[in-house]
């Protein structure tokens, strides 16, 4: 076999695997600060898709300026919906969970009804080809990986580099301590839960030229955002990161050498990992 068959699917792999991350982070930012897994997390991410569908490719506005208005909005009904659903709860897991499937059916329910049911599809952002080694990579694939690159690190500084990133830290560790040095750790919270959501909804903004949209796409998405941080680590940002591309690139490979049968193919190997990491590639021991 030629080099080009085993090359394509691993530069695939890690385009998708970077905007994996994306997911991945917001989820576990959320369930690091607020100890709750937000169930509705593959909606936000099928609401930032239709935000740029609409924004961007309906209404003509700049892309990246749509996903602007992306993380935004996103961000602020996560907001809304933490406020009135998740934070009157106190992290109850199984409360948290049932508000989290009953948010998942009705995005869903109500995405239907405004965007319809039929998959969606919009024109490629950067149109054209780069090919080298014999091999074709989109130009929409590489933005997509660069976009996604920018806004992990962006977050790496954020959370690891800023006051309020440092006191989302001290919350996720202590509540308590965080409470006793003046944190708001309520104000916390809330911003966690919004960046959480953006997170999801610029991936699904930022993939929305390459792939279909659909209403009810979410619910892979959170299966897939879910694996991730079970390989990598519950909590763990470092392992967030491993997850997603280990994901993005097991995916790939599945998809090219064994098509529809492959669908399993990634949990298996995270099965294969848990029995000798039990935590995850960099999850903490109790």
């Amino acid at each position: 076999m030629s080099l080009e068959i085993y090359l394509q699917p691993f530069l695939y792999g890690i385009q998708l695997g970077i905007t994996y991350i994306l997911l991945a982070l917001g989820l576990t930012v959320i369930f690091s600060i607020m100890n709750i897994l937000n169930l509705a997390h593959g909606e936000f991410y099928m609401l930032g898709a239709f935000t740029v569908f609409y924004i961007s490719g309906l209404m003509k506005i700049n892309y990246f300026l749509a996903l602007i208005i992306c993380i935004g909005l996103v961000s602020a009904i996560g907001i809304f919906f933490e406020r009135i659903f998740f934070r009157p709860l106190h992290g109850e897991i199984i409360p948290t969970v049932i508000v989290g499937i009953g948010l998942m059916w009705l995005l869903q329910n109500i995405a239907q009804l405004v965007f319809g049911t039929q998959p969606r599809g919009m024109k490629e952002i950067f149109q054209g080809n780069l090919s080298f080694l014999h091999v074709n990579l989109s130009y929409s694939r590489i933005g997509a990986a660069i976009l996604s690159i920018v806004l992990v690190l962006g977050v790496y500084f954020f959370i690891y580099k800023t006051k309020l990133g440092k006191a989302m830290q001290a919350t996720a560790q202590d509540k308590e301590a965080a409470l006793s040095v003046g944190i708001d750790v309520g104000r916390i919270e809330k911003i966690g839960f919004g960046i959480g959501c953006g997170l999801a909804g610029v991936a699904g903004g930022i993939l929305a030229p390459i792939f279909f949209i659909e209403p009810t796409m979410g619910t892979s998405v959170l299966i897939k955002s879910l694996s991730i941080i079970i390989l990598g680590g519950v909590g763990s940002i470092p392992g967030a990161a491993i997850g997603g591309l280990i994901l993005g690139i097991v995916e790939s490979y599945g998809q090219t050498f064994l098509g529809y049968s492959a669908t399993t193919f990634p949990f298996l190997i995270i099965l294969f990992v848990l029995i000798f990491k039990p935590r995850g590639l960099m999850g903490r021991e109790a």
